[in-house]
């Protein structure tokens, strides 16, 4: 292997190590802020909460109201944390040199999915307020711009799972 390659594969591994670290920082902080949320919410404490233009108010809600909101958000934080479970196995594949391998196109795939699935949340959370509130909103936004992204990303690991399988069979013939 000659010099420049292997500088760029230190360089690889060096950043992986620290974004995989990052990584598992946000997905810390996204349990800690899910669970104080999910409580808060519950309890009738949070004074209300944003999304986009729409502002639902905690205090004017029911029990029910409360719960299918906890439960929404705690969907949405179970969303994040498997986009950044997957995020971090792959860097964590990058950090050992494992780029074009079978996992990490499988990682670069869940990924996607993940993606997918908070373009699928978003919908949701539009919708929300016509559930929970008791004055919903007379309009709302609506966009599906992650769950084209998502299936982006879904479709380049294919592409990174041929480029392996390809590697693999250049390997074996060499």
């Amino acid at each position: 292997m000659n010099t420049h390659t292997e500088i760029k594969l230190r360089r690889i591994e060096r950043t992986s190590t620290l974004l995989r670290a990052g990584c598992s920082g946000l997905f810390a902080l996204v349990v800690i802020v899910a669970l104080v949320a999910t409580v808060a919410v519950i309890a009738g404490r949070a004074t209300s909460v944003n999304y986009y233009s729409q502002t639902i108010v905690i205090a004017e809600l029911g029990l029910r109201s409360r719960l299918t909101l906890a439960a929404v958000g705690v969907a949405t934080a179970l969303v994040m944390l498997k986009a950044l479970y997957h995020l971090r196995r792959l860097l964590g594949n990058y950090s050992r040199r494992e780029i074009f391998t079978a996992d990490s196109a499988g990682q670069i795939r869940q990924f996607g999915v993940s993606c997918m699935l908070w373009g699928l949340i978003k919908v949701i959370w539009a919708f929300l307020p016509l559930i929970v509130s008791t004055n919903p909103p007379r309009s709302f936004g609506l966009t599906i711009d992650s769950i084209i992204i998502g299936a982006v990303i879904v479709g380049i690991s294919w592409f990174a799972e041929m480029a392996t399988a390809l590697r693999e069979e250049n390997d074996l013939t060499v």
